[in-house]
């Protein structure tokens, strides 16, 4: 590479460098005057006990920013308690309108650096400041944990907590009369309750510990220990015999199921064999009836001595008459028994219900002849 070529690109490299740099001091807000012609300024009046804010902070107008911070002074060097001016620049493009105010927050505790805040009441006049140096705002010192917790917060976080102590006081008393040391005996005094002396923490701690020693000495006395194996054999026993007798038990229901199954099939065998007699009894009956309803429809259309009777009207007023002549009869016959026995000559025995009166007794001569 010649000289020539060199300086070239060393010099190449230079103005680049001055670019990148002059671009940097732009967007950091560090550039020079003569590079900020579309920027005006802005005062900031009356801020007291100014800190975490100086040349380079950030100024912006509900969260956008429109400024940077350029220089701090004081409003009278000879009086330094009537406070600081801060001289900040706002980008040509923003305009602050008349009666906004600045709030100046510091470093938030102690760490970065403070911004400041231009603040617009709602319904303000939108008349614009003046961008020829001129324009002024006053400002005050503020605290993001301020802003958080205000005062009135802390003073009734203050009282809250006053009110609470002083609820809580008769808890912490009664707490320490709980857990104060006593001991079982100082209760048992008599008079202990009216001298407000009554079992608390470390009196149900002693009888608890008292509790543990006597049921140590109760199981490691050699008879309780041999009961206590004599319980657990009795018990394994008894588990034994339990086991036993769940065994026959499931055996005698597995009997029991087996019986009740042959029993159900006999009786379905029994059933069966019932059902089937009593369909050959009907149909029996069903032939029956058949024969009956043959015979009727015979004795319907005419045929046989029942047929002709139902036809032939002089023999069905024969049957009446012949009906007649044998009630007449045996009404003479009973007229003529009667009469035999008022005369003697026979004896009628009573008979509970009928026609005859007595009943007649035989000789037993006469039952021998027979």
């Amino acid at each position: 590479m010649t000289e020539g070529a060199r300086n070239f690109w060393v010099g190449l490299f230079v103005f680049l460098s001055f670019a990148v740099l002059g671009v940097l001091m732009v967007w950091f807000g560090e550039a020079p005057s003569w590079l900020r012609s579309n920027e005006w300024m802005l005062r900031i009046t009356g801020v007291q006990e100014l800190t975490g804010v100086g040349e380079g902070s950030l100024v912006d107008l509900n969260g956008v920013e429109i400024g940077r911070v350029v220089g701090l002074d004081l409003v009278d060097a000879e009086e330094p308690n009537r406070g600081v001016v801060i001289v900040a620049r706002i980008k040509n493009k923003f305009s602050v309108p008349i009666g906004a105010t600045a709030k100046v927050y510091g470093a938030t505790l102690g760490f970065g650096t403070g911004h400041i805040a231009v603040c617009v009441e709602p319904g303000g006049l939108p008349i614009p400041l003046p961008k020829d140096g001129s324009a002024s705002i006053p400002g005050e010192m503020r605290s993001q944990f301020g802003e958080l917790i205000s005062k009135d917060m802390l003073e009734r976080t203050i009282t809250n907590i006053g009110d609470l102590t002083r609820e809580w006081t008769p808890v912490g008393t009664n707490l320490a009369e709980l857990i104060q040391q006593r001991t079982v005996e100082d209760v048992s005094r008599p008079g202990a309750a009216e001298r407000g002396i009554t079992s608390n923490v470390a009196t149900v701690i002693e009888r608890i510990d008292n509790l543990a020693k006597h049921i140590n000495t109760v199981l490691g006395d050699e008879n309780v220990q041999q009961e206590v194996k004599m319980a657990v054999t009795d018990l394994k026993d008894v588990t034994e015999q339990l086991k036993e007798t769940v065994a026959l038990w499931h055996s005698e229901s597995e009997k029991i199921g087996k019986n009740l199954n042959e029993g159900i099939d006999r009786t379905e065998e029994n059933l069966d064999a019932s059902f089937a007699e009593l369909n050959e009894t009907l149909e029996n009956l069903g032939d029956s009836a058949k024969d009956v309803s043959l015979v009727m429809s015979r004795v319907a259309a005419g045929e046989g001595t029942a047929g002709l009777l139902t036809k032939d009207e002089r023999l069905y007023e024969s049957a009446v008459l012949a009906a007649d002549r044998f009630g007449e009869a045996m009404a003479t016959f009973n007229r003529l028994l009667r009469k035999f026995e008022d005369d003697g000559y026979i004896t009628l025995g009573r008979a509970p219900s009928g026609v005859l009166k007595k009943r007649v007794e035989i000789p037993a001569q006469a039952v021998e002849s027979r």
